[in-house]
């Protein structure tokens, strides 16, 4: 289990599930900035899509799994 005593002080004052959803929306807005932010350097555009979709869920799926583990060092793990 990773951070034992957090997780213990959370359950015991109740606030496991508001932490929870504190954590889930920050990944969800960092997710939301990283992968544009990415998109954008990778040259993954709408025209792209237009032309090439195969290509575009590519280049978009790899940029969603690099955010992943951006997100997950920056807010799951620390």
């Amino acid at each position: 289990m990773h951070r034992p005593i957090l997780f213990n002080e959370l359950v015991l004052s109740d606030k496991l599930f508001e932490h929870c959803a504190e954590i889930d929306e920050a990944a969800r807005n960092r997710m939301e900035l990283i992968v544009r932010s990415l998109a954008e350097q990778n040259g993954v555009t709408e025209q792209l899509k237009a032309e090439n979709q195969m290509e575009w869920v590519r280049q978009m799926n790899a940029c969603k799994a690099q955010a992943e583990e951006v997100v997950k060092a920056e807010l799951i793990y620390n």
